[in-house]
């Protein structure tokens, strides 16, 4: 269970990405034990199933229709945990997700950075300059814009990648095709016609691992981040103040993103994740500065990073001599 805060006084196998992503005892870190079920929003072939069976290769992936429907197979005890995609580098967050953490009342127990690899796939004998239309999910339709832009292509959403797949091969419409991953299209009998559409090579989608129970690391735990929700006070400068409290002890904030709530055109909610232990003094002093400026605060999780994540952070962080972006995890490791 999430903890809560009022201050009244105021988540065919891939290829492993570098070997094993996780490892066995980290496995078991995220849950507490090794998942037997894991739930993921979309159809067999979606990258939420290729996350999940990448991170947890001996549990059964279960397929559900939605977000909510993943959530609640966790909450209804049918899986252990639910992975859910959260971010992409090149179409931002997916905002169901974020939307929707504070009513989960499941915790983040780990994260999982799954390198994107997007290809337009058709029953067998479509042929691309006969194409008109391409399905998929709509966040994979903006990781492919200047594809769709110089083949005259109309985007189509459907609920998921994989889910357009199989739509695609129970019509066969000659006219359509899908973006999609080649899981998808070997699960539905599709071609590939063209691989690797995507606009950057280096895409790559985070994932949230969701559970039951928190499960938190130990306080010496390393590489450890903190997600919470909180309301900060109508009043001038509390937001300077909350965040003034994390950066005189030193504690780096990776995320900060605010939410408009009850109707009004005033962004009082953020979601905040931070590198670092909440029972570690410098956390417990910066989260007691926050509830002082804050209404309510609220702990979605507190997890160990995944490593292809630290890899990621790192590479955005440190520009390289002569070059004004650090290489990918694709580029360094001959990922394709």
């Amino acid at each position: 269970m999430m903890t809560h805060v009022r201050n009244d006084s105021a988540p065919h196998r891939p290829i492993p990405m570098n070997g094993d992503p996780i490892g066995k005892p980290a496995r078991r870190a995220v849950c507490g034990s090794t998942p037997r079920v894991v739930a993921y929003p979309g159809s067999p072939g979606a990258f939420a199933h290729i996350a999940g069976d990448t991170v947890f290769p001996d549990a059964q992936c279960l397929a559900c229709q939605s977000v909510i429907a993943a959530t609640e197979a966790v909450q209804r005890g049918r899986a252990d945990v639910a992975v859910l995609p959260c971010e992409n580098i090149l179409a931002g967050r997916v905002p169901d997700i974020h939307l929707m953490l504070s009513e989960m009342k499941l915790a983040i127990v780990g994260e999982v950075f799954q390198p994107i690899e997007l290809h337009l796939i058709a029953p067998l004998g479509n042929r691309l300059d006969e194409i008109e239309r391409v399905h998929s999910h709509p966040v994979a339709l903006r990781q492919v814009r200047r594809f769709l832009r110089r083949h005259a292509l109309t985007p189509i959403e459907e609920t998921n990648t994989a889910t357009a797949a199989a739509e695609l091969a129970r019509s066969g419409d000659p006219k359509a095709a899908a973006v999609a991953s080649v899981l998808a299209a070997k699960t539905y009998g599709l071609e590939v016609l063209q691989r690797n559409i995507e606009d950057v090579p280096s895409n790559m989608t985070r994932f949230y691992i969701l559970a039951g129970d928190p499960h938190m690391p130990p306080v010496e735990t390393k590489d450890v981040l903190t997600c919470l929700l909180f309301e900060v006070r109508n009043a001038p400068g509390a937001l300077f103040r909350v965040i003034r409290g994390f950066a005189e002890r030193d504690i780096n904030l990776t995320k900060l993103e605010s939410y408009l709530i009850d109707g009004q055109f005033v962004a009082t909610r953020f979601l905040c994740e931070f590198e670092g232990h909440p029972e570690s003094p410098a956390v417990s002093a910066a989260l007691e500065e926050l509830n002082q400026h804050t209404t309510t605060r609220t702990t979605l999780g507190v997890f160990p990073k995944h490593r292809v994540g630290r890899r990621a952070r790192a590479d955005s962080e440190e520009p390289t001599a002569g070059s004004s972006k650090a290489p990918s995890f694709h580029q360094e490791h001959g990922a394709s």
